[in-house]
């Protein structure tokens, strides 16, 4: 049964669902709070997703849909997750360390022209070839496999962030000078081919990434109201949500109200893969016996190193081949640890799930909590971050993103390298005096 159906089916139940939503909110928010260092850290939206999926998987639970045995696991992979979080570290520090050094230099302003062509180049390559993403049947999948046409789309995805990133970099060290028009013309350029890009969180993926940066390399950590980012972040906060209803009503071709309510239905399916999987007990009729080939098959046959022909299956879509067998569209959920855990590592799931929390923790601290003498440093702890976060919700997905960042970084820096010296990639630490009076 889809996530859809099982929502109609159980609308009758809706106050039981409701008051489990508030229940497992108001359990995490502590933990969003302790552990994120603001609303624009991506790792705020992932907890979001695990009290969504808390509330779906006790729901179904409490119902008589879902298997004591799915939910014990569930539970236990999902605390373990967390646990994982807390022993890594995950969170703001007291008090937090100074801000990074952003010195003024011509590597950032060449890595943001380069980087800034190779996605407007690409991303238009993509456009000719495959059409916009917001008016084709699905916005995934615009070339079969990550080899040929595909390197398109991973220099597009890869190259936006890095000329953002050079961007935020370039106005944190010249804070007295007035930005440059190259800057406001990338950025103009970036929110079109977001708007264009048919996916309802890339305006707030813009946000995260610009903002994360910001907490880096300014101020912005010592603000009272650094949570929401400043006054900036809250408009910037109703802008997200504005365009994702936006996104909904031009795909769907629905006027507000029917966009508004597909918007909560987005909410509410962040939990999806648990319906597809516990419902009806189809995780077991899931293929796949090869957990290191699952995980690490994708990244290595990005770089050809691994047959393509022996990829293990994906999870998610097993799963809508398995719901919707007629279905022509490329899609299916996110297989989350906790399934992923299930199918592969049976009772060991927990401790795949305590891991992953540990890396996760591990690539945040990196980016927030250590400081970055080197432009190349903090712009390796940026990707690495925005491209493994996500590894408890999708570990395939998440080193495509991370092979997609080795790709432009390696191609961008390294172009870039070619055209400066080297002295910007190794960095040099500032006296003391210097720090001081920076923070100052």
């Amino acid at each position: 049964m889809g996530p859809l159906e099982y929502i109609l089916e159980s609308i009758d139940a809706w106050p039981l669902y409701l008051g489990l939503a508030v229940l497992f909110l108001a359990l995490h928010f502590p933990l969003m709070r302790r552990w994120t260092i603001g609303f624009y850290d991506p790792l705020l939206l992932l907890l979001f997703t695990g009290a969504m999926s808390c509330t779906a998987v006790a729901f179904m639970f409490v119902r008589g849909d879902a298997a004591p045995v799915y939910a014990l696991s569930f539970a236990t992979c999902q605390l373990a997750f967390y646990l994982g979080l807390g022993i890594g570290g995950a969170g703001t520090r007291r008090p937090p360390p100074p801000p990074s050094i952003a010195v003024p230099g011509s590597f950032a302003v060449w890595t943001l022209a380069v980087s800034a062509v190779t996605h407007i180049s690409a991303t238009a390559a993509v456009w000719a070839i495959a059409g916009i993403p917001l008016f084709r049947p699905s916005r995934l999948g615009a070339f079969t496999g990550s080899g040929g046409l595909g390197i398109l789309e991973r220099l597009s995805d890869s190259a936006g962030p890095i000329a953002l990133f050079s961007v935020v970099y370039l106005m944190a060290s010249q804070r007295r000078v007035r930005p440059h028009a190259g800057s406001w013309l990338f950025l103009a350029w970036y929110l079109v081919s977001v708007a264009l890009s048919g996916s309802k969180g890339a305006f707030l993926s813009v946000l995260q990434a610009a903002l994360s940066a910001a907490y880096v390399y300014t101020a912005l950590r010592y603000q009272k109201n650094r949570f929401w980012g400043g006054r900036l972040g809250l408009v910037m906060i109703g802008l997200a949500v504005a365009f994702a209803v936006a996104v909904l009503a031009t795909q769907e071709q629905a006027d507000l109200a029917t966009a508004l309510t597909g918007f909560l239905v987005r909410i509410a399916s962040y939990a999806d893969i648990y319906v597809f999987a516990y419902r009806d007990g189809l995780i077991e009729q899931i293929q796949g016996d090869n957990a290191l080939v699952a995980m690490f098959g994708g990244l290595l046959s990005t770089f050809r190193l691994f047959p393509v022909e022996w990829l293990e299956p994906h999870i998610g879509l097993q799963f809508t081949g398995l719901v919707f067998p007629d279905l022509d569209i490329v899609a299916g959920p996110n297989p989350q640890h906790a399934v992923f855990g299930y199918h592969y590592f049976g009772l060991f799931a927990p401790l795949y799930s305590l891991v992953l929390g540990l890396l996760t923790a591990a690539v945040q601290q990196n980016l927030y909590h250590r400081r970055h003498f080197s432009f190349v440093g903090g712009l390796v702890a940026f990707l690495a971050y925005l491209s493994l976060v996500d590894i408890s919700v999708d570990f395939g997905y998440a080193l495509s993103k991370f092979a997609s960042a080795l790709i432009g970084s390696t191609l961008i820096v390294g172009l870039v390298a070619l055209l400066h010296p080297l002295e910007p990639l190794i960095g040099r630490r500032p006296s003391k005096g210097a720090i001081a009076a920076r923070t100052t």
